[in-house]
């Protein structure tokens, strides 16, 4: 199963600010819709990385990441490009892989 690795509000600042696209996933260990789609993040993680760069969050450790970016609800992933924010899909309802990758192959349009 996906372990996210954990990151500082100041290390997620400066990997959204790197040019090109960058993708923030948000989650936490006690989400339970963050444990339902955690088996197949993996995949999904090696299917975006081809045209983006991935960074975990973790929504605890990160409140004033979240906070600064609107982001409330999780499990939730924000795309970044070139330092501006572009998308994001999850705002704390249960989301499926099928419907991740639409959203981040409607992101490559």
């Amino acid at each position: 199963m996906y372990k996210p690795e954990s990151h500082t509000n100041e290390q997620l600042a400066e990997f959204i600010k790197q040019p090109g696209r960058n993708l923030v996933f948000m989650s936490t260990e006690w989400c339970g819709d963050c444990k339902i789609i955690k088996p197949f993040v993996e995949g999904l993680k090696e299917e975006i990385t081809k045209s983006s760069n991935w960074m975990d969050a973790d929504r605890d450790e990160n409140l004033d990441w979240a906070a600064d970016h609107g982001l409330k609800g999780i499990p939730t992933f924000v795309l970044f490009e070139d330092g501006k924010k572009v998308d994001q899909i999850g705002h704390g309802e249960r989301i499926t892989p099928k419907q991740i990758e639409e959203w981040y192959q409607g992101t490559l349009s």
